[in-house]
């Protein structure tokens, strides 16, 4: 019997040392598939990771190369802008010699308004007039001061009336000389009509109805004439810069016409 006994411990014994072994090597194989596994994921990760970085450096390189195209861009720019300015250094070589139309054209209309220029001023010309007349400025009213082209060169029209008179001027505007002149009585009362009012009391109606006193006008026109079987009196003055007309019945002293003109 215990004989037998020792054998089946035998058995048991080597029975469980293999049992053991076939442990060890399953544990071991599971150890290694999860290293393995293990491995294998950080690989994969680290594979991601590269491709991540490759991805970014190709985004990097198009960013680059996109500074390059704007580079592109401006030095297309500088060579327009260079383009331009061989255009103008272009126009600023034309030869000085050669003026365009419109510049010939305004030398030209510059040219005529200088021939143009009077060589003399209004005050010179009613000078000349005075003298030409034997009168003082004190001893006269200017009723008329114009200047005006005939034949391309420059005239005055100066007009005065003294107390008795009206003088009519043509003063040249070169060098004051006198081109025309003429005279006219103011009065020109006839004595042959009878039955009318004086002649101041002619001025007297008119200065009323015009709100003058004799000192503020000067006459240049006093004229009685018989019309439609009537006479009237024709009477003109210069008062304030301007000139009047008027016509007075020389029977009533009524106001028949009144103008400025």
């Amino acid at each position: 019997m215990k004989k037998s006994i020792g054998y089946k411990s035998k058995a048991y014994r080597l029975t469980l040392a293999v049992m053991m072994s076939l442990a060890l090597l399953l544990l071991s194989g599971c150890g290694n598939g999860k290293v393995q596994d293990k491995n294998s994921s950080q690989e994969n990760q680290t594979s991601g990771e590269q491709n991540q970085l490759t991805g970014q450096q190709e985004q990097n390189t198009g960013e680059q190369s996109q500074p390059n195209s704007q580079q592109d861009q401006t030095s297309g720019e500088q060579n327009q802008s260079q383009g331009g300015q061989d255009q103008n250094a272009g126009e600023q070589n034309q030869p000085q010699g050669e003026q365009t139309q419109p510049e010939q054209q305004t030398q030209a209309g510059s040219q005529g308004n200088s021939a143009n220029q009077p060589g003399i001023g209004i005050e010179e010309a009613k000078e000349a007039a005075l003298q030409h007349a034997g009168l003082t400025a004190a001893e006269v009213t200017f009723v008329k001061e114009e200047m005006d082209y005939e034949h391309g060169k420059t005239e005055y029209d100066i007009e005065f009336v003294s107390a008795t008179t009206r003088y009519q001027y043509e003063i040249s505007g070169e060098d004051g000389a006198v081109l025309e002149s003429s005279q006219e009585a103011i009065g020109q009362i006839p004595g042959n009509i009878q039955g009318v009012i004086s002649v101041e009391e002619a001025k007297t109606a008119v200065l009323n109805h015009a709100g003058f006193t004799a000192d503020q006008v000067a006459y240049t026109k006093i004229e009685l004439e018989q019309e439609h079987g009537g006479a009237e009196y024709e009477i003109d003055f210069y008062a304030d810069g301007k000139e009047y007309s008027s016509k007075v019945d020389a029977v009533t002293g009524a106001i028949l016409e009144y103008e400025l003109d």
